[in-house]
């Protein structure tokens, strides 16, 4: 740990074995849990050629660009994610939390043969009716250049006695101006789960699922995020945007989703929603900067 509150890492850490540690890991929040205030930092990434055609076949991207996806990052960084949450001074127990919201800036294009700096730290934390909320902002940085930013919320649910926000009614939903259908495989997850390293089992198979909770396997929050984006791609006229996304109902496999988009203004707004178009998976919007 460096004066300025750093902890630099010599590499990236492996996350299969975090998930393993993590499926064991079991923590008793207090009413007021302390979360770690220090930055994670690692150096000289490389991305690996292999894995970035991996993970773009797996998501819908351009298996041949010679640049980043725009969400390819988040996996790397996610490995961060894991090492502060099984750091013995983080309150909550990794396994149960959910993904509840993901923002990426992309402040130019990243090219594949970058070096980058990555930097992960706690931004925010709240006590909430639901539970426990914390926010991970991390960054990427070529040289001293800020070029891609992210940030993911989570919730840990747990009984804190605030009283619950009245249920609002039910929006009608949306209408929009397009609309495409995208059929998700249980393959896919499994695609995803090898690209990524995020080999949790609600995402592997159906058995696994219902052990932890779930009638069947789901995808991952972040392959939904992806696959939009990858959707999208050519609506998008901007090399510097934002895409922010909010997680709303897991997308429990085999399914056809629709993508219901639309522009609005300099902006793109869109939804995954099932096959009814009623119930939405994820409402998001890319904003050029």
């Amino acid at each position: 740990m460096t004066a300025s509150n750093e902890l630099r890492l010599n590499a990236l850490p492996s996350t299969p074995p975090m998930l393993l540690k993590a499926a064991i890991t079991r923590k008793k929040p207090s009413n007021s849990p302390s979360f770690p205030n220090y930055v994670l930092e690692v150096a000289n990434i490389r991305c690996n050629s292999k894995q970035l055609r991996r993970y773009n076949r797996a998501c819908g991207f351009d298996e041949n660009t010679i640049t980043l996806s725009m969400s390819f990052l988040h996996v790397q960084v996610f490995r961060l994610h894991m090492k502060m949450m099984l750091d013995k001074a983080f309150p909550l127990a990794p396994m149960g939390c959910v993904h509840l919201s993901n923002t990426i800036v992309q402040h130019r294009p990243i090219a594949a043969t970058e070096v980058l700096r990555l930097r992960c730290n706690i931004a925010e934390h709240s006590v909430t009716d639901k539970g426990y909320e914390f926010t991970f902002h991390c960054e990427a940085y070529s040289g001293d250049e800020l070029i891609w930013e992210d940030d993911s919320r989570y919730l840990s649910r747990a009984k804190t006695g605030i009283p619950s926000a009245p249920k609002a009614a039910r929006a009608e939903p949306r209408s929009y101006a397009q609309s495409r259908t995208i059929t998700i495989s249980r393959s896919d997850a499994r695609s995803y789960a090898r690209a990524s390293g995020d080999f949790n089992p609600i995402h592997l198979h159906d058995i696994s699922a219902k052990v932890l909770g779930f009638k069947r396997m789901v995808i991952h929050g972040m392959w939904s995020k992806a696959a939009c984006l990858a959707a999208l791609n050519k609506e998008i006229q901007a090399d510097a945007y934002r895409c922010q996304v909010e997680f709303k109902t897991p997308i429990f496999l085999p399914a056809s989703v629709r993508l219901d988009y639309e522009a609005k203004g300099a902006s793109l707004e869109f939804e995954l929603r099932d096959k009814t178009g009623v119930k939405p998976h994820l409402i998001g919007q890319i904003q050029p900067l």
